[in-house]
């Protein structure tokens, strides 16, 4: 069912499949002990899939015996994308730790955040004081997350100064110490001795605190690798992000995991051109056709996140078949052989990228040949494709995966 329905159907699309985000969110609920909450990491408009359908999806809709709302928080990775996000009922995690905001422009959207019970993440024992000075002019308390590094190297606190950070927490009444948490380097492969080692970090170092406390903070480490491999690193709360959108967290498909992907890109043929044996196609005429063929035009470039890279190399799929992408992909526009799909018509549905993980279109596929991972595919689709809310995605089944440039 199109829930955008005012779209006109000749733009490219990423359509995003209401059922398949429920989906993952009951697979990775099963992965949990009774308790354990999930908070979805919505951040870079939901990883590229868009946030206002994300957020709308997760908070308001059920399926399956899926409870309403299917998750317990929400993270994105900065104030303006926390204070952008549609309303729900959800406490909001801000992932990005705040540093120098009680003098300066930082200061306005900081007070908008404690004025919206943002939970706002700090790292250090300045940061806390200036949210506390912050709050207290506003009469409001502020709720703060602690990041530990606990051996990334990346952000937060070192655990050898936790202590004295979370006694300066505690010293101010304007705020409320609502989640410690940490990130973990290499989840994203199981059995990795250096993932324990964080979590056993992390469990010495607050364990003591939260016994302590008469209403303890949640204790959150496990990201999308950690929710599938590492139990030990589950604690109060896990934090999905690519496995909410239906990528394995190892980034290639594995049917142990059956998440199903959320996401699938479709665009039109606007042109179709004959192309005679020895004719060149594109910048650089880095395609040659081989024989007499037609080459169809797609209306998606590198301006809208398929990369450069992907020409002559990847593929999209006609009418159920994998069809190779011919000549350079320039900034709008796409070039494809139709000399396999004899029936295509301009105006014909192609899909450019695929929510069949075993597709030629896959973006498990594309991110190979990109030499990259699909957080980074999705991320860079463009404002230009439209993201539109539908039920459930049909998946392409190529007949022929095998592609020859």
């Amino acid at each position: 069912m199109n829930m955008d329905v005012n779209h006109p159907h000749h733009e490219p699309r990423l359509h995003i499949s209401r059922d398949a985000l429920l989906h993952n969110a009951r697979l990775i609920r099963r992965q949990l002990a009774p308790g354990t909450k999930i908070c979805a990491v919505v951040k870079a408009n939901a990883y590229g899939h868009g946030a206002d359908i994300v957020v709308d999806t997760l908070c308001n809709f059920a399926c399956d015996g899926i409870p309403t709302p299917a998750v317990d928080m929400l993270a994105a990775g900065s104030l303006g994308e926390a204070m952008a996000l549609p309303e729900s009922s959800l406490p909001v995690l801000v992932l990005r730790t705040v540093e120098n905001v009680y003098i300066g422009p930082a200061r306005a959207i900081i007070e908008q955040a404690i004025q919206s019970n943002r939970i706002l993440t700090v790292g250090t024992g300045s940061a806390a004081d200036d949210i506390a000075r912050i709050a207290m002019s506003l009469h409001r308390r502020a709720m703060i997350h602690v990041m530990i590094d606990s051996g990334m190297t990346r952000c937060g606190c070192d655990i050898a100064h936790l202590p004295q950070l979370l006694e300066r927490i505690e010293s101010h009444s304007s705020l409320k110490l609502f989640s410690i948490g940490t990130h973990l380097a290499t989840s994203d492969a199981a059995d990795d001795d250096f993932v324990i080692e964080q979590a056993a970090r992390f469990r010495n170092a607050t364990s003591d605190f939260v016994a302590k406390s008469t209403r303890g903070p949640l204790r959150t480490v496990a990201n999308s690798g950690g929710v599938f491999f590492y139990p030990q690193a589950h604690f109060d709360l896990v934090r999905p992000g690519i496995s909410l959108y239906g990528i394995d967290p190892t980034c290639g498909p594995n049917m142990q995991r059956p998440l199903q992907p959320v996401a699938k890109w479709t665009a039109p043929i606007i042109s179709i051109l004959n192309a005679p044996a020895g004719a060149t196609i594109g910048y650089g005429r880095t395609w040659k056709s081989p024989r007499d063929t037609r080459v169809g035009l797609v209306p998606v470039g590198y301006a809208d996140g398929y990369l450069r890279c992907l020409g002559n190399r990847a593929s999209m799929i006609v009418h159920g078949q994998a069809v190779p992408v011919v000549g350079r992909v320039s900034m709008d526009l796409t070039t494809i052989d139709l000399h396999d799909v004899p029936a295509t018509q301009v105006g014909d549905e192609v899909t450019v990228m695929d929510n069949d993980p075993m597709s030629a279109a896959s973006i498990y596929a594309l991110a190979e040949i990109a030499e990259t991972i699909p957080y980074e595919l999705f991320t860079r689709i463009g404002p230009r494709v439209k993201r539109m809310a539908v039920q459930r995605v049909a998946t392409e089944s190529a007949e022929n995966t095998e592609i020859k440039h």
